[in-house]
């Protein structure tokens, strides 16, 4: 969120930049994202052969109820990548795994039984979290499928309540998902598989965080820099409020509102939060942080989702930019940033960016909503949209331990001014998560 100058010269390599990649990505355009449907899918209670449900598969720990999926896949190159994704039915609170099916893979729906189906492998991935009903969920399953083939996926439960997905027969029926391209397919984020579930705020009015006095025992409305205005910014963040804070059934809208006198420089009214925490990832610790939501698109526009450190003993004002959108002349709306701050940003050792300064995949992000994730460890982060990794950066972090900011700006530098048809805007989320891995 701090100002960035960008010189013609480096805006000139950008371009430059850009027609290199375009070049040496020429040879992926035959790459392919393709979808199969499940041939066969059942699920069993123990031993229990409970066969297809013409609505719903249950996966339970408790009382050992798994969901057996089976698909074939063809005409792919090589497979890169692959997601298995289920839509939710009935939703609860649990750590769903995905595991290998190993063996028998001529099972049908109708001929699953105790003595012949598929054992228990290897972990593919996993998810602790509140699931939904409604909700589409990704798990990545490259572990397994690597060829065109026929294989099997077992979801169990290691925890928590009940959980039942659509089964083909219903509707939103599951899907296998492959590329052999060099992208991961589209999934909701990196594999969860190792990490603990360490702080869920999954907003809304019929959620965890429902109610004004819940988001401000968990959130602060203005981070370490208090109400200092930066980047010579339109907006003035307010606190915690219904008018700037708006919770509807299953989100809270970040809005910005004219009513500190018009659209104008200080007349603007904006929300933002900001966690009562810091972090950092001592001790051998990873930790992935998590945010599912919708940006605006109105000119003006600046949401942003981001850590920073004021400063203090050792400091180099470290900041890492998870994502901003700009709307300006230049970027918009399609345009994604992840920029990073402080004399300890090294080089990307992974990197599918457009040019120097954003990732332009042709998505329209503010049509829907996307996650955004970043992992970091000590030395070195990572910065995810959905299930595509965008970049992999050398990092060290000096100064005191980040908070996490979540904010709506206005205007500002290098941002365009707004105009009276961009208000109200609306920065929706639907969670943020952190989890850990030791």
């Amino acid at each position: 969120m701090t100002i960035r100058i960008k010189p013609a010269f480096q805006l000139f390599m950008a371009a430059v930049m850009a027609a290199v990649l375009f070049i040496s990505f020429g040879n992926d355009a035959k790459a392919k994202s393709l979808a199969f449907a499940a041939s066969d899918d059942a699920w069993m209670w123990g031993t229990s052969f409970m066969g297809s449900s013409t609505a719903s598969l249950s996966v339970y720990g408790a009382q050992n109820k798994k969901a057996y999926l089976k698909f074939t896949a063809g005409g792919a190159d090589t497979i890169q990548d692959a997601i298995l994704k289920v839509t939710c039915v009935t939703g609860g609170t649990a750590t769903i795994e995905a595991y290998a099916g190993m063996g028998n893979t001529a099972w049908t729906e109708s001929t699953l039984a105790w003595n012949n189906q598929p054992a228990v492998g290897s972990l593919l991935d996993s998810k602790n979290t509140t699931f939904v009903a409604g909700s589409t969920y990704s798990f990545r399953v490259n572990g397994l499928v690597t060829a065109n083939g026929t294989y099997s996926v077992i979801l169990k439960s290691a925890a928590g309540s009940e959980v039942a997905f659509a089964s083909k027969e219903g509707v939103n029926a599951p899907q296998l998902i492959v590329s052999d391209g060099t992208t991961p397919v589209s999934s909701e984020g990196p594999s969860l598989a190792g990490y603990t579930l360490y702080r869920d705020y999954s907003f809304g009015t019929s959620r965890g965080v429902n109610s004004l006095t819940s988001l401000s025992n968990n959130f602060n409305a203005y981070g370490i820099a208090g109400t200092t205005v930066i980047n010579k910014e339109w907006q003035r963040y307010q606190p915690i409020n219904a008018t700037n804070h708006v919770l509807t059934a299953n989100s809270l809208d970040l809005t910005a509102v004219a009513n500190l006198g018009g659209v104008y420089d200080g007349g603007i009214s904006s929300g933002q939060i900001t966690t009562k925490e810091t972090f950092y990832p001592s001790n051998g610790k990873t930790y992935m942080f998590q945010l599912r939501a919708k940006i605006p698109n109105g000119v003006g526009t600046w949401p942003a989702f981001w850590m920073y450190s004021p400063g203090g003993t050792g400091s180099t004002n470290s900041e890492i930019d998870i994502f901003e959108f700009f709307n300006s002349p230049t970027q918009n709306h399609y345009d994604w940033t992840g920029y990073d701050h402080g004399s300890g940003e090294g080089d990307n050792y992974y990197s599918i960016m457009t040019n120097q300064w954003v990732w332009h995949p042709g998505i329209d992000f503010s049509a829907d909503y996307h996650t955004y994730t970043l992992i970091w460890k000590e030395g070195e982060i990572q910065k995810w949209v959905d299930g595509t990794m965008v970049k992999g950066t050398n990092f060290a972090w000096f100064g005191p331990a980040p908070q996490v900011l979540i904010n709506l700006a206005i205007g500002g530098s290098p941002n365009s001014n707004p105009t009276a048809a961009t208000f109200p805007a609306k920065f929706s989320l639907d969670y943020f998560r952190v989890y850990v891995k030791n």
